[in-house]
């Protein structure tokens, strides 16, 4: 791949020289859409911007359901993905490990945490939003570091005074949503703007009540040369979590008493380990996870002129999570060794500053963006048996880092053509140490909790794209990049990783290459590209442990298209095909009887009907070829729009996900997650400053999941068993907004 890079640049470069040569006599338009893709520095990448009006279009949709609908974009739920909680992303086929592959910022700060915890996109007001920025494949790494490797999702938010308004919203299942939002203009340069959210729910699921609430407060002020935004986030979400049901084999008890097939409601719960038994555990404690998030980012940005403009973030946040997990012997009075009450701290600051040089005349433009960030953030995990015992483990880590950006677009108006360069260089410093007090009941022996050597690293990575766009004519443009990117093992990784008590994983990269086409007129507007990405040490969760899996493939294809068909109706669609495929490895079986293994194996025992009918029995299993789990090799979206009349708007929301194999199966043995499609309908009615929306979410009630993973003993008897986690069955929604 790093001759492809060596390639591009070559190409970059001469292109540059030739578009210089001429003198043209264009003018590039600042509002026009492309220069905004453009002005990113990131030409040649596949970028798609989400407007406000598209996101207040859905208004039963959170976040991550609007963007599945766009290319690329694979959404994975757990317990529900009430709200887009324990939603993670996936961008290019990671699978499990998607959450830690995909960047997720707000205003170019990221919400990724230290540790593995997914982004609860709930904690964003809808109404707060002034458009998202998808940006496609690695290219992201230069502007914003260690893990967008997928890709990156921008979240930016209003700071500009909107129309007030509030929005209500009662469903299925006991759902109650309100939105609102005021403004005012403090005086001719200083505004304030308050953005809130609540929901609270009882789920389809038993066992998972909902709530959260949420609040963004926007002050700004622009002096003559200086412009000053201050956003303060405040987020509170308190959630039972209902666990998995079993589906597939049936080996002890407590499998018979989580059958999916008998129920998807019903919450997960514990039992005895007898073959056949009949003790259900009824009694067993709630397992809870409740969230208290809190941010506040200062941006301040100073015009020397009008071509040098220097801008500097400040940013602040912090989380405060607590969650039980109850073990199959719990009940509500009697705790069990396995139980695990965690309290986990984390506290993030940030420091960014970037000078911007733009250039822009009747010839070209150059856009030049010189940055430096400075990060520090901190982690205090400690894990008890219940609320009220002592503290058994605890966990600390902290992580530095120092980066400094180049990034640079030209644009040559006679030709059309754009160019970018940009690179990165970013230096971390990890530390991490636990303690283990063994007097506590639950962490007295070593397989009750693994006692962690101190560890620390110092490690530089880097980043570097390039890429070009041009236009063929006035309908057709052409774009192509290239990108490596990196990123390094969360604090949730490094403690379950490969060799039990080290901590160590080694840094992940990748490179790609990305070609694509863009085609507008004025009824049809299309983007589609075809990728190509290898990376090595991919970190993955695989056999019970963390682990950097042998290299990776990753090929597919991106098809975003709108069709007007006349001034009432409207169509958008995508298509997205991946194959993510291991191009080397292989897995040892391990030793034992057909149903006792020894569980040190990588895959199933050699001696084991599984081994030997499913897998051509020998003394190892290649990987080559095998697809990476949780992966659908096609989804696509279809949305269809009628304006019946100038106040009344039907919408109709068909989505495809393929089947796909579950976590924990790199042999691509077990039977794989069914494929499914999802139909939402909506009708909506404006009067004036009042809007009426009626919708029924999964129309045709299909029972599906986008999430399992197959059981870790890898013998004949646990074949074919999974967990999964039921997404929701037909629901209904009226929402009510009121703009004054």
């Amino acid at each position: 791949m790093r001759r492809r890079f060596y390639l591009l640049i070559t190409i970059y470069f001469s292109l540059l020289n030739a578009a210089v040569a001429e003198i043209p006599e264009i003018l590039i338009n600042p509002s026009n859409e492309q220069y905004t893709r453009l002005s990113s520095g990131l030409a040649g990448a596949n970028i798609t911007i989400i407007n406000a009006d598209e996101i207040q279009s859905q208004p039963n949709k959170n976040l991550p359901q609007i963007l599945e609908m766009y290319s690329g974009i694979e959404i994975r739920r757990l317990y529900d993905g009430i709200e887009g909680t324990n939603s993670s992303i996936d961008m290019r086929g990671f699978g499990e490990a998607s959450k830690s592959n995909v960047l997720i910022l707000v205003n170019g700060i990221r919400l990724n945490e230290i540790d593995m915890a997914n982004v609860s996109f709930s904690h964003i007001p809808p109404n707060s939003i002034e458009r998202v920025e998808i940006v496609r494949g690695g290219s992201a790494a230069t502007l914003y570091g260690s893990g967008a490797i997928g890709g990156a999702i921008n979240i930016v938010t209003k700071n500009d005074i909107t129309n007030n308004g509030v929005n209500l919203s009662v469903g299925s299942y006991n759902s109650q949503k309100v939105n609102f939002n005021l403004g005012t203009n403090l005086d001719d340069t200083s505004s304030l703007t308050l953005f809130g959210s609540g929901y609270s729910s009882d789920t389809f699921r038993d066992a998972s009540d909902y709530e959260n609430q949420n609040f963004v407060v926007n002050y700004q002020n622009n002096f003559s040369e200086m412009k000053l935004n201050l956003d303060i986030f405040s987020s509170n979400k308190d959630q039972d979590l209902p666990g998995p049901r079993v589906k597939g084999g049936a080996v002890y008890n407590y499998h018979f008493c989580n059958r999916y097939e008998d129920s998807r409601t019903a919450k997960h719960i514990g039992g005895s380990f007898a073959t056949n038994g009949n003790s259900c555990n009824t009694s067993q404690r709630d397992d809870y996870a409740d969230s208290k998030n809190s941010r506040i980012n200062l941006n301040l940005d100073y015009d020397f002129d009008s071509s040098n403009t220097f801008i500097i973030n400040l940013g602040h946040k912090d989380r405060d999570d607590k969650a039980f997990l109850a073990a199959n012997g719990n009940t509500v009075s009697t705790p069990n060794d396995g139980d695990r009450y965690i309290h986990t701290k984390t506290d993030n600051n940030l420091f960014n500053s970037r000078y911007e040089n733009r250039q822009v005349n009747e010839n070209y433009s150059n856009i030049f963006n010189l940055g430096f960030e400075i990060g520090h953030a901190f982690y205090n995990s400690k894990r008890y048996r219940n609320e009220s015992e002592s503290l058994g483990q605890e966990y600390h880590s902290d992580l530095r880092s120092h980066s400094f950006y180049i990034q640079n677009t030209f644009y040559q108006n006679e030709y059309d053509l754009a160019l970018s360069f940009g690179a990165r260089q970013e230096r971390t410093e990890t530390a991490a140490r636990d303690e283990v007090y063994r007097s506590v009941s639950g962490f007295i022996y070593s397989y009750n909790a693994t006692d962690h050597d101190t560890y620390n690293n110092d490690r530089n990575n880097y980043a570097f794209n390039i890429g070009f766009e041009k236009g063929i004519n006035k309908n057709v443009s052409i774009y192509g990049s290239y990108a490596e990117a990196f990123r390094i093992p969360n604090i949730d990784e490094t403690i379950k990783a490969t060799t039990s008590g080290s901590f160590h994983l080694e840094d992940q990269e990748s490179d790609g290459i990305e070609i694509g086409i863009l085609y507008k007129n004025a009824f049809l507007n299309l983007n589609a590209s075809y990728y190509l990405m290898d990376t090595k040490n991919e970190i993955q969760y695989n056999q019970s442990v963390n682990t950097n899996l042998d290299p990776i493939e990753r090929e597919g294809i991106n098809i975003d298209l709108s069709y007007i068909i006349d001034q009432k109706q409207k169509i958008t669609s995508s298509i997205n095909l991946t194959d993510a495929e291991f191009t080397s490895g292989t897995l040892t079986p391990g030793t034992g009887g057909t149903s006792a293994c020894n569980y040190d194996n990588t895959t199933y025992c050699s001696n084991s009907s599984t081994w030997q009918n499913l897998m051509g029995g020998g003394s190892s299993y290649s990987l080559v070829g095998k697809s990476v789990p949780l992966v659908s090799p096609l989804t696509y979206s279809i949305d269809y729009q009628n304006k019946f009349y100038d106040n009344l708007i039907f919408n109709l929301g068909i989505k495809y996900n393929d089947e796909k194999f579950v976590s924990n199966d790199q042999e691509n043995v077990e039977p794989k997650i069914p494929d499914y499609y999802e139909v939402d309908t909506s009708i909506s009615a404006n009067y004036g400053t009042y809007k009426l929306t009626l919708g029924v979410d999964n129309l045709l009630d299909e029972k599906i999941y986008d999430f399992a993973v197959s059981s870790t003993f890898h013998d004949d008897n646990h074949y074919g068993l999974s967990n999964v986690y039921p997404l929701p069955e037909r629901n209904f929604f009226i929402d009510f907004e009121y703009t004054f």
